[in-house]
């Protein structure tokens, strides 16, 4: 057989094989499905319905119906459109604070785990400062001392998100550069930044992998928490947190529609992100299979 051959059969068993892999684990399978028609819904959805998030041309509190299926809020908006939009201004607001969070963490983790130490003892007694209180307070307290806007919160959360990406990275770190290939580049004079680049980093994919997309759902409840409460995104831009607290004084006047509907898919966007995020860490790691 030539090689070329050999290749192409290699490839067919190895392909199928990762895809089977990935098959077997069903909550990420379902997780990627609700999350790919989330998307979809979020980039399509105002397209096709063709209607601005903030016309007020509709009447006022009108309750679902053909014309408006998510009804319409108290100043005659449609609320399903309005929908399409803030999930797809969440789900980017989401992923900006999980790329500011994991990269900070990493880097931290990386050159505290690597150096060890001094430096190791005092990174870590700051991360265990920041880690004594509750994520979302932090991310509040620093959100309204550096100002009440939109970066500003973004800013926030993924200040309050860093320590634990530093310490998840930092785990790894310290154990990895004890391994011989790390020992064994060491005593032959590599640079610390080669090892660390070219040893270290690579095997620290996959616990970045499975925590970014925890923090992917930890900041769609953070973002629609601080907006419900004023601080972050404000009216008239459509935001499922924003939205909830715009239609919660009509839930108990028989309103409903105008909170409950953003509810529901700030939950399918949590769960399928923790379903992404635990399918991905059984399948990388399988060790945390219980």
């Amino acid at each position: 057989m030539s090689i070329a051959a050999e290749i192409r059969v290699r490839r067919r068993v190895i392909v199928p094989s990762w895809a089977s892999g990935l098959a077997r684990e069903h909550g990420l399978t379902v997780g990627v499905g609700i999350l790919v028609l989330l998307v979809l819904a979020a980039l399509l959805g105002p397209l096709a319905s063709g209607d601005s998030a903030t016309s007020t041309s509709y009447g006022n509190l009108a309750a679902p119906s053909a014309a408006h299926l998510f009804g319409t809020d108290d100043v005659g908006r449609d609320v399903l459109v309005r929908v399409f939009h803030a999930i797809r201004l969440d789900l980017l607001l989401a992923l900006v604070i999980c790329g500011l969070a994991t990269v900070a963490g990493a880097v931290i983790g990386l050159f505290s785990g690597f150096a060890g130490g001094f430096v190791d003892l005092v990174v870590m007694r700051l991360v265990d400062i920041m880690m004594s209180i509750p994520v979302f307070i932090l991310a509040l307290i620093t959100a309204v001392v550096l100002g009440n806007d939109e970066q500003t919160m973004v800013l926030a959360i993924a200040f309050a998100y860093t320590p634990v990406a530093v310490r998840v990275v930092r785990s790894q770190v310290l154990s990895l550069r004890e391994l011989p290939m790390v020992e064994t580049s060491r005593a032959i004079g590599t640079p610390a930044w080669r090892i660390v680049l070219w040893h270290i980093l690579p095997n620290t994919y996959s616990v970045l992998i499975a925590q970014s997309t925890l923090f992917l759902a930890w900041a769609i409840l953070d973002t629609a928490a601080m907006s419900f409460l004023g601080v972050g995104v404000h009216p008239p831009t459509p935001e499922l947190g924003a939205m909830i607290s715009e239609g919660s004084q009509y839930i108990v006047s028989g309103q409903w529609w105008v909170s409950v509907f953003p509810g529901i898919f700030i939950a399918l966007l949590v769960i399928s992100f923790n379903l992404v995020g635990d399918g991905l860490r059984d399948y990388l790691d399988p060790r945390s299979r219980r």
